[in-house]
């Protein structure tokens, strides 16, 4: 009885899991028939928006329950920090965040790397130069820094993680499953655009700040999959934690249109304060880099003991700054007494002063070694000083200026828009985060005046700017940023054309008459470019090379003028095309080594496929001879269709090709085959052997399972 009951519950495992393993088919097949998605590359890519949505939503989650778990094993309380700073005892104030830089000192000392605060700046680099490739664990040991930084009171946002494991994940997905470059990007932007919604409940700003300031691009190809992963992260997060602005202003609005002047003038102090924030930031990472004495895990212990002791007399300071927004827009922040300040001191005097401190904190979080976002900061430091500037103009215009709480919105915008340079992005998100329409006109005149400001005072954001001072520069468009990614090396053709110095006259007329080159290029015996023959300065004597038998390749080269390093940028190489008559340009390396050439067609295809969405002639058959002097070729490959070189698999070795019928039952075109490294012809009764090389041509799907069990005939 036991044993007939033990084979029933194995019959109805092997049935539930043929069941799991059809579950993908069928909804591969779901969505070719009711979406119209007719190639695998569109289904995954569709159905990853969807997880990405749906991981970033759940992350959200799962990263507020890591901060709040580690905050009350710190802190001894759960809840809003600045109340429970300045609740608990005061040697608590300093031990808590001193405690978190001990566990930042001990993730260093693990991952045997970095974790400082620029973790936008990578995502924003792997975007422009590696097709949106990111790799996973330096995310992760990022992540788990974030969660001790801001668990532990440091002076940065939990918006950071949140943004990068979206993006690593949407990046692990995509190259995983093998989509194109030009797709993963737009999936690390859904990644990131999912978990800063999730975050702030700000699935339009989320999508925008994905779109501005990660992609750079506003492409509806693009802002349709990164609206529908933001949208999707955004209703998780509400169901687990509800739908209400994180920042709720509702009674502000406009007085008067003359009221634009002031917040106008907000604008300019936000682009001045914006570029304050950037420059203090730069400067505690420089002073903790001259500590070379300490060694690099204990910094993070100095930094956070010394923002303990700045929270100790200003609890503001500590964390991203949530509490200390919500009391300034509703007007209750209150100065805190053990600070001793007369009673008559201004206000305006302590938001000033608070926002210098705030400014310290931070910097100390982040140069120490802290990791975080500098978004949540940053509007603290926007609102203080807005706050500032509200109750001087409350004074000055009492009967046009709104109370100072309006101030603090707006200037919360016009500082985001001039650290980030996303003006866009900045103003939707203070909408969403105050829930008032009725300040959206403020928001824009601030925000853009700040944006164009603080740009003209310092070219490079909060985000580039770690770039910069690595050399790494970033264009500001889409279509450079794409370009960007690929080096001439990586496009460049091997010469096969080249002349010597001693090359007689009749042997270069053959070589131009053997080929459709209008300049073949001089090297020497050790392939270092030495000028260049063109067809248009020889063309008068073609007719008649008898007469000049003594001349050589020397006596006729010019120099080469434009020339393309091999680690130039696809983009740079645009401008160098642009101001060159040639079709082909050379491609050296430092010492003036030829290593080939790069053509303007092949430069176009890129941008065909990269920037338009075209597939285009990037996949490249090289003939066997072609040292010899055959040139390439060039062929489109179909977008389910995949070119490999696998191992014969088990089930084919004895086999003659006529045999394996592998057209018929793959679909699959033996291109060419090699034994011991040999190459050998395919021909239909060439016998298969275990260890013999086989590159195929057929549709991707099945090649992919080739190396499982014989697959059934049609």
């Amino acid at each position: 009885m036991a044993s007939d009951t033990l084979v029933a519950m194995g019959a109805r495992s092997a049935a539930w899991w043929r069941r799991v393993r059809e579950w993908p088919r069928a909804l591969d097949f779901t969505l070719a028939r009711r979406f119209g998605l007719a190639t695998r590359e569109d289904r995954v890519f569709f159905s990853l928006i969807a997880v990405v949505g749906v991981v970033g939503g759940l992350l959200g989650g799962v990263t507020n329950r890591l901060i709040a778990g580690l905050q009350a094993l710190l802190w001894g309380q759960t809840g809003e920090l600045l109340a429970v700073a300045q609740a608990v005892p005061p040697w608590r104030a300093v031990l808590a965040p001193a405690l978190g830089g001990v566990l930042i000192g001990l993730i260093i000392w693990w991952g045997r790397q970095a974790v400082a605060g620029e973790g936008m700046s990578s995502l924003i680099e792997a975007v422009a130069l590696h097709g949106g490739r990111i790799p996973p664990r330096p995310v992760l040991v990022n992540a788990l820094a974030a969660v001790a930084t801001v668990g532990s009171g440091g002076s940065l946002g939990r918006e950071g993680p949140m943004i990068r494991l979206g993006a690593m994940i949407a990046s692990w997905a995509g190259g995983h499953l093998r989509l194109p470059a030009h797709r993963v990007k737009i999936l690390v932007g859904c990644g990131a655009a999912a978990g800063l919604a999730a975050t702030y409940n700000v699935p339009i700003g989320g999508t925008l700040f994905a779109m501005e300031v990660l992609l750079g691009n506003f492409a509806l190809e693009i802002f349709g999959p990164i609206v529908a992963s933001s949208v999707i992260a955004t209703l998780i997060a509400r169901s687990l934690s509800g739908n209400v602005p994180l920042y709720a202003a509702p009674e502000y609005t406009l007085v008067s249109g003359w009221e634009l002047l002031p917040y106008a003038g907000l604008g300019v102090v936000g682009a001045l304060a914006s570029v304050a924030f950037v420059a203090g930031t730069r400067i505690g990472r420089d002073a903790f880099r001259r500590l070379r004495w300490i060694p690099r895990p204990l910094h993070p212990l100095l930094g956070l003991t010394l923002v303990g002791g700045l929270g100790l007399f200003l609890p503001q300071a500590l964390g991203g700054g949530y509490g200390a927004i919500h009391r300034l827009i509703s007007g209750s922040l209150e100065v805190p007494a053990r600070l001793g300040l007369p009673a008559g001191f201004p206000f305006w005097a302590f938001l000033v002063g608070l926002a210098l401190v705030k400014l310290v904190a931070t910097a100390l979080t982040t140069g120490s070694g802290g990791s975080g976002g500098f978004f949540t900061p940053s509007l603290l430091f926007g609102a203080l000083l807005g706050g500032a500037y509200g109750i001087a103009m409350e004074a000055l215009w009492p009967r046009v200026a709104s109370p100072f709480g309006a101030y603090v919105a707006v200037g919360m915008a016009a500082v985001m828009a001039g650290t980030s340079h996303a003006p866009i992005s900045a103003i939707l998100i203070l909408f969403e985060l105050t829930g008032n329409y009725d300040l959206i006109l403020p928001l824009m005149v601030a925000a853009i005046l700040s944006s164009l400001l603080s740009r003209r005072l310092r070219p490079f954001s909060i985000y580039t700017e770690p770039l910069h001072r690595r050399g790494i520069e970033l264009p500001w468009r889409m279509e450079e940023a794409v370009l960007a990614g690929l080096k001439a090396e990586d496009l460049a053709r091997t010469d096969p054309d080249t002349l010597l110095p001693g090359t007689r006259y009749s042997d270069l007329v053959e070589r131009f008459l053997s080929t459709r080159r209008q300049r073949l290029f001089v090297v020497d015996a050790g392939r270092h470019l030495l000028g260049a023959v063109s067809l248009h300065d020889i063309k008068h004597a073609l007719e008649n090379p008898e007469g000049l038998t003594a001349v050589v390749a020397h006596d006729l080269m010019i120099p080469a003028g434009d020339v393309i390093r091999q680690d130039e940028r696809l983009h740079r190489a645009t401008e160098i095309f642009a101001r060159s008559d040639f079709e082909r340009l050379p491609v050296v390396d430092p010492a003036g080594l030829l290593l080939g050439v790069l053509a303007k067609r092949d430069l176009l295809a890129v941008y065909a496929q990269e920037v338009l969405g075209r597939p285009a002639l990037l996949a490249t058959f090289v003939s066997s001879d072609e040292e010899a002097g055959a040139s390439r070729r060039y062929v489109e490959i179909p977008p389910d269709f995949a070119l490999r070189q696998v191992p014969v698999p088990a089930w084919l070795a004895g086999k003659t090709l006529a045999e394996a019928q592998l057209p018929k039952v793959l679909g699959a075109r033996v291109i060419e085959m090699r034994r011991n490294g040999v190459r050998i012809d395919p021909l239909a009764d060439t016998r298969l052997a275990p260890g013999d090389l086989l590159t195929l041509l057929g549709p991707t799907a099945a090649l992919d399972k080739l190396d499982a069990a014989p697959p059934q005939e049609p």
